[in-house]
């Protein structure tokens, strides 16, 4: 973690510490369920595969030239 998101994270305990408890409490609760939807991974082992092959294949780019002849296109008709 670097120093800023360090001194965020603490500047915003401390506001946090200014609140009533159960502000305090229900924050917590909140931050922690966030944590957990950050960390657990919501993608199937298959599905990663996919993302990875789809990665891997050569990249096909459409020139600006081609978009506009085939907006052009499209708009004459």
């Amino acid at each position: 973690m670097t120093k800023t998101i360090i001194e965020k994270l603490t500047k915003v305990a401390k506001a946090i510490g200014t609140l009533p408890e159960e502000t305090q409490k229900a924050l917590v609760a909140e931050f922690e369920e966030r944590v957990v939807d950050f960390s657990t991974p919501h993608m199937s082992g298959a599905q990663h595969a996919e993302v990875r092959r789809r990665l891997a294949l050569p990249r096909r780019y459409v020139s600006d030239t081609r978009i506009r002849s085939i907006l052009a296109t499209r708009d004459r008709a």
